[in-house]
């Protein structure tokens, strides 16, 4: 069984942790809590493999629903909806509308999409580097696909904001979508993701995002603001976009 620390709360929205970021709109800081566990095992523990399977575990641990904006600039903004259930993640739009919907009831990945009220269907392997609604935002990185990729390792520790994390890496075992690695930064105390990095088929990095910040909704923490960046260049230097991925209210 899996054990999670009772003060740390989990949102995989890229599903992250709040307690890996610091509160600066409430003034407050999560408090403290015992490293996440596997099984009785801390972290550092545990294998690659099992890491991640904490972190898919993260998507099942809220019922509520939250409204969101995916902000590109000053004047691209497209709002959203996300409702967060045990066994589903939905990310709902409108005008036109639209459904993407994660499935978390079982450890496969599956993804599906609605459009325009019509009948949900699986998201086709060609769809995954699509950007949603014309921002930096793919169906890979909406639903983190590579989350679910087999044969994960740990290839180095690492600080980030201050947070000791362990770098995953994970190879794409199909060849569909932009991504052929991915390494991802894991915090070790509270067992969320702080950042991504995805590189290409010629192992230069193309899209990285990070956890930018964090706050209080009512009596859970959770990130509110994530920065996804599509970048170039042999080291990733170079911005080419950005978006801003905000959670903004606890939806009625």
């Amino acid at each position: 069984m899996i054990k999670y620390p009772i003060a740390a709360t989990f949102l995989l929205i890229a599903g992250l942790v709040s307690s890996a970021v610091s509160q600066e709109e409430t003034g407050e800081t999560p408090p403290a809590s015992e490293a996440s566990s596997f099984a009785g095992k801390t972290i550092d523990q545990m294998t690659a493999d099992e890491v991640l399977r904490l972190v898919r575990y993260s998507y099942t641990l809220f019922n509520r629903d939250f409204t969101g904006v995916l902000q590109m600039g000053l004047t691209k903004k497209v709002p959203f909806l996300l409702s967060l259930k045990p066994e589903s993640i939905r990310f709902i739009f409108d005008d036109p509308a639209q459904i993407i919907y994660v499935d978390t009831r079982n450890q496969e990945f599956s993804l599906l999409e609605g459009q325009g009220g019509k009948e949900m269907l699986p998201v086709s392997a060609a769809q995954y580097s699509e950007a949603i609604r014309g921002t930096d935002v793919t169906y890979d990185d909406l639903s983190m696909r590579f989350l679910y990729w087999p044969d994960a390792k740990v290839v180095r520790q690492e600080r980030v904001k201050a947070r000791d994390c362990v770098v995953v890496r994970v190879r794409n075992p199909d060849g569909s979508g932009a991504y052929a690695t991915v390494d991802i930064w894991i915090d070790k105390e509270s067992g969320g993701m702080l950042k991504m990095l995805g590189y290409n088929r010629e192992g230069r990095p193309i899209r990285r995002f990070e956890v930018l910040h964090g706050r209080k909704f009512g009596d859970v923490w959770m990130v509110d603001e994530m920065r996804i960046e599509t970048i170039s260049g042999a080291t990733g230097g170079q911005i080419e976009s950005s978006t801003r991925m905000r959670i903004q209210t606890t939806a009625n």
